[in-house]
């Protein structure tokens, strides 16, 4: 087992740590254009360069008194008494690009937080009487009905720096970072194919970045599978341009010898853009998805159990142009900490390890269940994900990091248990400061109603010896609980509900035939939810969807290939808190045959829906693995 987790999880060195001085992310969400800054600016290499009315904006023709061409401007906050800085008078200017973007002056819809702008290469504003150094906060600004490219930015990361020594700082300007995959594995046996959709109305631009282990670009062999006669390209970016409602895939090719090739990936746009990648690895067909990170969280949340020769690996991605320390916190499974650390990352770096490994993890995890917790640097962006193989066969799935987690409780598209030997597992993961209580129920297919499942509970060594339609416990500050359901004679179908006053959330695990996939639990509360299918291939895609409602709901329901194209619309009822589970093609949609494409499910209005899709590729392993639920953009 060492050997084949080692080929996708190789813990390799990392630099001394430095962080941006103040970060701007500008990102499009739905049909407006969101900025938000945070950070602080050292200003004492810089000399005061006047004061003034300032307001959140963009100016990309902007004329300075110091600068013959137009430069950029940008600016977030409320509107304020402003001082500007600059570092022409001093001999420390502000070094960095003149433009980042061409168009006229568009004033911000609104904004929140201290007045901060950013003039190219040139000026700095701060609130009249700023402190130099000090913490500026959060500052955002919204332009509602805009698009990136409306507003005439282009995307890319601008960094600004100025003064030395004791006095150096910089600024950094992210435009269209729409998230990223905190692990890309390639050749020596494993593929990644990298499945992204353009969610809007109109045509987005999208890029794809590939970034190495432990740093630096990642260069590999890219292929367009949509496209099977444009031949393969040695690139570490890619580019391309997605019509309204349509699907591209670009999947790793070359040889499958060594050295295995590790590292991460960032997706940047210009539209309401999604997306997820899948490992596959040849010599066993084993599959696993890797979800977009499209969160900028303070902290995530990775649950591992390695009792029984179960092993968690680590993929981490420092998602900035500068280097950070994310500090670590190990706590066991009744939530007591048992373990710290602190990783280094460099800029736009990627690490990976085994969580229990004695030398490059922390062995303190060694048979023991519990949760590891990294904490983002100030002023940075991470990404993180789990990977859990399970014997004796080496199963592989990922687990998702928890992050930003409320107190609405959420939901489970679809479970399984019992018949041919199906088990899901429920994590439950309490996540807040204080013991919260919590209360899972479970629901029949088709019809909604309670639900009884067989349950074990592996903490406290009971067999299937409780027979319940629904667990209520209280979960300790931090800690974790495990609930197992498998052995019914029958197969049972359905889906779950969690509710919690508490920061309680988590995920299932499905097992059969030996064969792992998870899923996360659903407490987004979407418009709708977008699920990406391929049955080319001999590829066949299952689907589940259940309803949270205290009545009947009709759910409409879009078809579309990959070209963004209509193809079959439909509308599924769902009784009180319904599920139903069909597979494409034999059960229902049959033009998905043969094709890639997507289905949409909408919620109908005063209920909540989730769904999921089971990918279950061709050949006689009988692996699967979960393709996520894409939320639906406003329009």
């Amino acid at each position: 087992m060492a050997l084949y987790v080692a080929q996708l999880l190789l813990a390799l060195c990392m630099s001394p740590n430095a962080r941006a001085s103040y970060t701007l992310n500008v990102v499009q969400s739905g049909a407006n254009v969101v900025a938000t800054g945070s950070g602080s600016l050292n200003l004492a290499a810089l000399g005061n360069g006047g004061d003034g009315i300032a307001a959140p904006k963009v100016n990309l023709s902007f004329i300075s008194g110091c600068c013959f061409s137009p430069l950029s401007l940008i600016a977030v906050g409320s509107t304020a008494f402003a001082d500007a800085y600059n570092g022409i008078t001093t001999g420390h200017p502000i070094m960095g690009p003149s433009s980042f973007g061409s168009g006229p002056e568009i004033d911000a819809s609104s904004g929140s937080g201290s007045l901060v702008t950013l003039i190219s290469a040139a000026y700095l504003e701060v609130p009249s009487g700023y402190r130099s150094g000090s913490d500026l906060g959060t500052s955002t600004a919204t332009w509602n009905n805009q698009t990136i490219v409306s507003l005439g930015l282009i995307v890319g990361t601008y960094v600004y720096t100025w003064g030395s020594g004791a006095s150096a700082d910089s600024f950094t300007l992210n435009i269209g970072l729409i998230g990223s995959m905190p692990q890309v594995v390639a050749e020596e046996n494993w593929t990644t194919a990298f499945t992204l959709i353009n969610k809007g109305t109109g045509p987005a631009q999208v890029q794809l970045n590939l970034f190495g282990d432990p740093s630096g670009t990642l260069q590999l062999p890219l292929a367009l599978p949509q496209h099977p006669g444009s031949g393969t390209q040695i690139a570490s970016s890619i580019d391309q341009n997605i019509a309204a409602n349509a699907s591209f895939i670009v999947a790793t090719a070359g040889p499958q010898n060594p050295p295995v090739q590790i590292g991460s990936a960032q997706l940047w746009g210009t539209g309401a853009l999604d997306g997820f990648a899948i490992f596959h690895q040849t010599s066993t067909a084993q599959e696993a998805v890797v979800p977009l990170e499209t969160r900028n969280a303070s902290s995530y949340l990775l649950a591992f159990d390695n009792t029984g020769g179960l092993a968690l690996g680590v993929a981490l991605a420092n998602v900035s142009t500068q280097s950070g320390n994310v500090r670590v916190v190990i706590r066991d499974d009744a939530g007591a900490q048992i373990g710290t650390g602190m990783l280094a990352m460099p800029a736009n770096g990627h690490t990976s390890f085994v969580l229990s490994d004695p030398t490059n993890g922390f062995p303190v995890t060694a048979n023991k269940r519990g949760t590891v917790e990294f904490d983002t640097p100030p002023n940075g962006q991470i990404s993180v994900l789990g990977l859990r193989f399970t014997p004796p066969n080496n199963a592989l799935t990922t687990i998702p990091a928890l992050a930003n987690v409320g107190t609405g409780g959420g939901s489970i598209a679809h479970l399984v248990s019992g018949g041919d030997g199906w088990q899901t597992t429920f994590v439950l993961i309490n996540s807040g400061t204080s013991a919260a209580n919590f209360t899972l129920n479970f629901f029949a297919d088709p019809t909604g109603a309670p639900l009884s499942l067989p349950l074990s509970f592996p903490q406290s060594g009971t067999a299937n010896l409780l027979l319940s339609n629904s667990v209520t416990q209280t979960l300790a500050a931090g800690a974790t609980l495990i609930i197992v359901s498998s052995g019914a004679p029958d197969l049972l179908t359905g889906s779950a509900q969690l509710s919690t006053a508490g920061s309680v959330s988590g995920f299932v695990i499905f097992r059969h035939n030996g064969q792992e996939a998870v899923v996360p639990m659903e407490s987004r509360s979407a418009i709708g939810y977008i699920i990406a299918f391929d049955n080319t291939n001999g590829t066949a895609t299952g689907i589940a969807v259940n309803a949270v409602s205290t009545q009947q709901v009709n759910v409409p329901v879009v078809v579309r290939d990959d070209t963004g194209a209509q193809i079959a619309s439909d509308t599924l009822t769902l009784g009180i808190n319904g599920h139903y589970s069909f597979t494409l093609v034999t059960d229902r949609y049959p033009a998905t045959a043969n094709i890639r494409g997507t289905i949409e499910f909408d919620t109908p209005a005063g209920a909540q829906i989730g769904a999921l899709g089971i990918r279950i590729p061709a050949g006689a392993a009988h692996t699967y693995t979960t393709l996520p639920a894409l939320t639906k953009e406003p329009r």
